[in-house]
C-alpha cells in the first residue's frame, strides 16, 4: 500500500474512500468527511489571529482527532456523537 492510500490526516491510517461524480470514481485524501472537516478546522486555526477562542477550539480539536484516531473504522461514528449529545 502507498501513501496516497492512506488518509492525509496525521494519526489516520484508513484507506482514502473514492468519490464519485456521476458514473466516474475520483480519488480522494481523506477516508471520510470526519476526517476532511478536522483537516479543514486545523488549516483555519493555523491561520487564525491568536486568542482566548482560538486556543479553546485548538483544544476541542486535539480532543476531536483523539475520537478519530481511536476509532476502529473511518465510518465508526457513535463516539463522535456521543461527544456531542452524551
Amino acid at each position: 500500500m502507498t501513501d496516497e492510500n492512506i488518509c492525509a490526516r496525521d494519526g489516520c491510517n484508513f484507506h482514502v474512500e473514492l468519490v464519485m461524480v456521476g458514473d466516474m470514481p475520483f480519488p480522494a485524501v481523506y477516508c471520510g468527511d470526519s476526517c476532511a472537516d478536522a483537516e479543514w478546522l486545523r488549516r483555519a486555526l493555523e491561520s487564525a489571529e491568536p486568542s482566548a477562542d482560538v486556543a479553546a477550539s485548538w483544544q476541542h480539536l486535539n480532543a476531536l482527532q483523539r475520537l478519530l484516531n481511536g476509532r476502529t473504522s473511518p465510518l465508526q461514528v457513535g463516539p463522535l456523537l456521543e461527544s456531542l449529545y452524551g
